[in-house]
């Protein structure tokens, strides 16, 4: 395919990096995106968030030294992630744009050059994805070829409300990561400017997901097999809690919201996204059920009526036991023991 792209702009794309409290791998992160192999100009812009260790000063270090390709926003108090996300958008002068976590980093130097080369060629693609390698930060371990391809991904028919469904009920497409992406800044303005609530509102819990959601309604999704990001999977980030209940009840439920308005806003029946809405709310109130939180759960199911929405039956069973005192910690004394008395005692150690 012919890689070609449009009138000079300076610059064509704007790389997006919110970075907070990450002095550890900010460097590791901003040298490479210095590293991209392409004939035009792009900027890198960073949004420091305040952060309580040396991030600042890594940034601003960076910044002096580049300065006609960094452009540092140092937050004078701690914006949080949407809205220094956000900020970073209003910001860009990019035709395009790109991101990458503060604490993630690219391997491909030729990235931009044919992800902006496939926007180029299909004007009907809203966003060009490419495939990622996940860094296991506990023991250093890398897995590598995240999507599983072994051939670009694209079909031109995929787009729309029903395209949304398929996605969030894992039937099409691999997992988007957003730092693997590349899109229109015309596109994500206009989606700012048009649904405000869905990226600022009280449920906005992350800004990928109503990006990916609603560009992949308007338009196909070109997907590369090719590896051109590293993903640092931390014991703890805002989407990666050290506790997994803690996840559950919290990101990972606005998140759910965050999906709920989208699929609201596209007319999508509640059928349609079953299996979605049974693989989040399984979880979420067997978090609940586990920590015995009756206060969520009560909340939740008054949240649940409102939306003209019903649990699964597991999860539906399991939050009538839970706002039953009596009947929760009799559930709970047999379940102990149950699995108390059918604990194998553990293995000697054998040298």
């Amino acid at each position: 395919m012919e890689e070609t792209v449009r009138q000079p702009i300076d610059p064509l794309v704007s790389i997006l990096v919110i970075t907070y409290n990450q002095e550890a791998y900010i460097a590791n992160t901003l040298e490479s995106l210095l590293n991209q192999d392409c004939e035009f100009p792009y900027e890198i812009l960073v949004g420091e968030d305040c952060s309580t260790d040396g991030t600042r000063a890594i940034c601003e270090t960076y910044a002096s030294k580049y300065p006609d390709r960094i452009r540092l926003i140092a937050n004078p108090t701690n914006l949080g992630l949407m809205p220094n996300y956000l900020n970073l958008i209003r910001q860009a002068k990019g035709y395009y744009l790109s991101d990458c976590g503060g604490d993630d980093y690219w391997v491909a130097p030729d990235r931009l050059r044919r992800q902006v080369a496939l926007l180029e060629s299909h004007p009907e693609v809203t966003m060009v994805v490419g495939n990622w390698r996940l860094l296991h930060e506990a023991d250093g371990s890398l897995s590598l070829n995240q999507m599983q391809l072994t051939a670009d991904l694209y079909e031109p028919h995929r787009r729309g409300p029903q395209a949304v469904a398929d996605y969030l009920n894992r039937r099409y497409l691999p997992f988007v990561v957003l730092s693997t992406a590349c899109f229109r800044t015309t596109q994500v303005n206009k989606l700012l400017a048009t649904y405000p609530a869905l990226f600022e509102g009280p449920d906005a819990a992350c800004e990928d997901l109503p990006l990916t959601l609603m560009l992949l309604a308007q338009g196909p999704f070109y997907v590369q097999k090719d590896e051109v990001l590293v993903y640092r999977l931390l014991p703890k980030s805002v989407s990666h809690d050290h506790s997994a209940y803690a996840l559950q009840k919290g990101f990972a439920n606005r998140a759910f919201w965050q999906a709920w308005s989208i699929i609201n806003l596209l007319g999508l029946d509640t059928k349609a996204v079953r299996p979605y809405i049974k693989r989040q709310w399984d979880d979420m109130v067997h978090a609940a059920f586990i920590t015995a939180d009756q206060e969520w759960m009560r909340d939740q199911t008054k949240r649940l009526k409102s939306a003209g929405l019903t649990l699964p039956f597991k999860a539906a069973l399991k939050a009538t036991i839970l706002n039953c005192t009596p009947l929760y910690h009799a559930v709970s004394w047999l379940l102990h023991r149950f699995s108390s008395t059918n604990v194998s005692p553990e293995p000697s150690c054998q040298r």
